[in-house]
């Protein structure tokens, strides 16, 4: 079924893909997200083709670069990318970039291996456990988690996080859910029936396309995205989008 939404999905964007303005093509700086934003996933992923699919609606069309996000983030904040095709809100993070509407929400939980019986009221009880955090570089984290002092490990990918975690090299990795799930499913499978996750979950975080302030095109681009994503959504194209990118129950 997803097999036959994704083929109506592609015949829907070639059929209907505007030209864009006067031959331009905006270069984004990305991370692999898996499964909302990757290089090795149809579309890129579902963060990716709504972003591409709003600027088409206003004649713009993109390219992605994939890289760990520590570098998406710097290379893009100077510039030598005019924006991140998705990342968090973050107060420090506003004083260079220009945030989009909000694209969607990523539901933060804490991954552990099976075995393991972890439990806490507060973080800073986590710290007094001596566990172990694994964090992927430049990720924010939930708010009063890092200030609880914790014991952290940092690594440049995702994957990385999880390999430490299944190997006990570290205890938790925060995480969105899906994820988290997509990656032991498809990246790691030999350590798929070792980890699960605490509920509840940490926090709803949305997701938001970033436009570099040092860019002087940035805050008219800004504005023509977030019109071409309010259309998206009216028209209905940017469910469909979702619901053929993501796995079933996102």
């Amino acid at each position: 079924m997803k097999t036959l939404a994704l083929i109506w999905l592609l015949f829907f964007v070639f059929v209907n893909r505007p030209a864009p303005a006067h031959g331009e093509t905006l270069l984004l700086a990305s991370s692999n997200y898996y499964p909302h934003y990757a290089a090795d996933i149809p579309q890129q992923g579902a963060v990716s083709e709504v972003v591409r699919q709003a600027f088409l609606l206003q004649g713009i069309d993109i390219q992605i670069e994939f890289m760990p996000f520590a570098r998406a983030l710097r290379q893009s904040q100077q510039a030598d990318y005019i924006g991140l095709v998705a990342a968090w809100y973050d107060d420090a993070r506003a004083r260079h970039f220009y945030y989009s509407q909000p694209l969607y929400a990523n539901q933060i939980v804490f991954f552990k291996r099976k075995q393991q019986s972890i439990g806490y009221q507060h973080y800073a009880d986590l710290a007094a456990q001596g566990l172990r955090l694994g964090l992927v570089q430049g990720y924010l984290q939930p708010q009063g988690l890092l200030q609880s002092q914790p014991n952290l490990v940092q690594v440049a990918t995702d994957e990385q996080a999880f390999m430490m975690l299944a190997k006990g090299r570290v205890d938790l990795v925060p995480a969105d859910k899906l994820n988290g799930l997509y990656l032991l499913e498809n990246k790691l499978p030999q350590y798929a029936g070792q980890l699960d996750w605490l509920t509840p979950a940490l926090e709803l975080r949305p997701m938001y396309l970033l436009l570099s302030k040092q860019d002087p095109r940035a805050e008219t681009l800004m504005q023509q995205f977030n019109t071409g994503l309010t259309e998206l959504r009216q028209s209905g194209q940017y469910q469909r989008i979702l619901d053929t990118l993501l796995p079933e129950g996102y």
